[in-house]
């Protein structure tokens, strides 16, 4: 049996086993997929006893996705353009890092709402992991980005990382005086920090009186099912978008990483589905 496995800080929240445990069954193979919750001191101690142990792979989550990086022996061309790895592959001799975020967040997109990115102004709120592989993808898409992020520093630090695509990424500070001016041409909203999670679940990573109702917005969060951004969002008229698609897709990407194989997507989403009703 193959063992796989996701890390974080917190964990209880992943769908990520039950997403995967019902592929498997799916389609027959035999693997088990289980949560680890990891803290700070132990990160290497998990990956390199992940591979000791003989783990196909692992799934990071946060806040660990840019943690890794120093116990990796290589990283994907995907992985090393972004500085961020949500997906590792174990072999004798290797830990390679992979980002599924990118890829899977415009698969989600494209899948559940038909939507195509090309060309279109967006607003990404926050500068973590996840951020940057969203990023990275609009930008290959040639979207005009803002990002905006509570710690302005850390913002700037994601644009100068991504600095190869010029003038299409451009960083707001987080507060609606900078921000207004903007909007107008904001077409898609993104949030993705942990704003509006369990923890602080009537919270919103920015002023909903800046949304306008043409915008599409996007909440990579996917517990809860509708966060308070989402709902503040439908209320105006915008067509919105949870995290769930992304969860799934980024984890249907991560099979094909695995083993060149692409998963049943649709079991996948019942899976997710179910355990949040």
């Amino acid at each position: 049996m193959e063992l796989l496995g996701v890390i974080g800080n917190p964990i209880g929240h992943s769908l990520s086993p039950v997403m995967h445990s019902a592929a498997f069954k799916a389609v027959g193979r035999s693997a088990l997929y289980l949560p680890f919750l990891v803290e700070a001191d132990q990160l290497s101690q998990a990956i390199y006893g992940a591979q000791a142990l003989g783990f196909t792979g692992l799934n990071i989550t946060v806040p660990y996705k840019e943690k890794v990086l120093p116990y990796l022996t290589e990283l994907t061309d995907e992985a090393e353009a972004v500085q961020s790895v949500n997906t590792i592959k174990f072999t004798e001799d290797r830990i390679i890092g992979h980002s599924t975020d990118g890829e899977g967040f415009m698969a989600a997109a494209e899948y559940e709402l038909g939507y195509d990115f090309r060309g279109k102004t967006v607003l990404i709120v926050g500068a973590g992991g996840a951020a940057k592989a969203v990023t990275a993808a609009l930008l290959n898409k040639q979207c005009q980005v803002y990002i905006t992020n509570r710690t302005l520093e850390r913002a700037e630090q994601l644009v100068h990382s991504l600095n190869r695509f010029g003038t299409q990424l451009e960083v707001v500070p987080l507060n609606s005086a900078a921000l207004e001016p903007v909007m107008d041409e904001i077409e898609v909203v993104v949030n993705t920090t942990s704003v509006g999670m369990a923890q602080n679940l009537g919270q919103t990573p920015l002023a909903p009186s800046l949304l306008a109702p043409h915008q599409l917005v996007i909440d990579i969060i996917y517990n809860p099912e509708k966060t308070q951004l989402l709902k503040a969002a439908e209320q105006i008229g915008c067509r919105v978008q949870n995290g769930v698609g992304m969860l799934v897709w980024q984890a249907v990407k991560a099979w094909e990483f695995w083993w060149g194989i692409t998963p049943p997507a649709e079991i996948m989403y019942q899976a997710v589905k179910a355990s949040l009703s």
